[in-house]
């Protein structure tokens, strides 16, 4: 997960939360001094779902931004490998069911990556796009004023 800390005025603030949300981000849960957005996948344009949570302090706000995998998708992936590969007919279906389990493991282990530019391996470019999103964001944002 990546974190940037801000000086921020509500202004600002509004100002971001609108810049998000005219990137497709959705808000999915707000507090007083709290906001969660949440961006859905778009897996044929190699774009990945994305969390950001918003806590602000006074004047200090701190954002936190991530790709994620979804709990839906390591469920789905759990429930085909339990009643969907017995039946599928597959030469080896223990070796199958074996790395469905490993998979679904690695998945809930390493659940959310975060937005370097120097991301390496999994989902590089989304990674490394969306990191250089969010900076760009936060400096046209919270720099200019």
């Amino acid at each position: 997960m990546t974190r940037a800390t801000v000086q921020s005025n509500d202004a600002q603030l509004k100002k971001f939360r609108n810049a998000l949300l005219l990137k497709e981000f959705r808000i999915v849960a707000e507090r007083e001094n709290e906001w969660e957005l949440r961006r859905r996948a778009y897996l044929l344009q190699d774009d990945w779902p994305i969390q950001v949570h918003i806590r602000r302090e006074g004047r200090q706000v701190e954002i936190d931004y991530c790709l994620s995998i979804p709990w839906g998708w390591i469920v789905g992936l759990g429930f085909l490998t339990w009643v969907a590969l017995p039946f599928a007919g597959f030469q080896n279906a223990g070796w199958a069911f074996f790395l469905a389990l490993l998979v679904m493991a690695l998945a809930i282990y390493k659940q959310k990556f975060d937005g370097r530019p120097d991301a390496r391996f999994w989902q590089q470019r989304p990674r490394q796009r969306w990191g250089e999103t969010i900076e760009h964001l936060l400096r046209e944002v919270f720099d200019r004023s």
